[in-house]
């Protein structure tokens, strides 16, 4: 079953005047099988709507259709998608830009994604939530996968990224370059690829993180131009700690 979360009338007055809203889950839509965070849908061909088409990191040919999603939840610029803690067993793309995803401020536990958290647009963050386990539904297996085409900043914080199937924070995507990647005060630990491993990007900057327990720790590929590492605890990962390509 499609589960979508209507626009409702509040949302699209926000979404126009530039106020934000926050969209409490799964109070506001169930977090069922593929979920899609986009800011519309569909759109009309003559006198017919039809689903729109989403240039997405793990689609067909690079492509699917909203169609495709089990849920739609309807997010613009600056709203503020509050998840309640528990375990999720779904797989998210984000294609709304900047908006934040977050667990419930007034809790210590956080919401706790099993499966794959995809970024697909520019200025998201992800702010204490936790991603952990073995793949689910269609995704990649890693933890968060960070799309760079087409994104200039990303911010990752206080989360917990641990026991994926692949990598724990995935920066790649066909093409383009991240102007700032920022990975902030988060644990990743005992995934069986890298921890972080970062392509295509001008800025990386990891900051205060404990990571360990990887197959490499941070794996900082081609293309990345500057590096600021600083406050971090990399240790006791199986291949490298740090490792560089030449």
């Amino acid at each position: 079953m499609k589960h979508v979360l209507a626009a409702i009338g509040l949302i699209a007055i926000c979404g126009v005047i530039g106020l934000s809203v926050e969209i409490h889950l799964p109070a506001a839509a169930p977090l069922s099988g593929t979920v899609l965070i986009a800011e519309s849908f569909m759109h009309m061909v003559e006198d017919a709507e039809v689903p729109n088409d989403l240039a997405v990191w793990q689609g067909a040919n690079g492509m699917r259709t909203t169609s495709w999603f089990d849920t739609h939840i309807e997010a613009h610029p600056g709203d503020v998608i509050v998840i309640d803690p528990g375990q999720y067993k779904v797989d998210i793309w984000i294609l709304t830009p900047g908006i934040t995803v977050t667990t419930d401020p007034n809790v210590v536990e956080m919401a706790d994604i099993w499966g794959t958290v995809e970024v697909d647009a520019d200025g998201v963050i992800l702010d204490h939530i936790a991603v952990t386990g073995s793949r689910k539904n269609m995704s990649s297996g890693h933890g968060i996968e960070v799309n760079r085409e087409l994104l200039d900043i990303i911010t990752i914080r206080n989360c917990l990224v641990e026991g994926n199937e692949w990598m724990g924070i995935h920066v790649i995507g066909p093409r383009g370059d991240i102007e700032t990647m920022r990975i902030e005060n988060c644990v990743v630990k005992n995934n069986k690829g890298f921890g972080i491993e970062c392509q295509g990007t001008e800025n990386l900057i990891i900051t205060g993180c404990t990571i360990t327990g990887n197959k490499q720790g941070i794996h900082v590929g081609s293309n990345v131009h500057h590096t600021d590492f600083e406050n971090n605890v990399v240790t006791g990962n199986s291949e490298a700690n740090i490792f560089r390509k030449d």
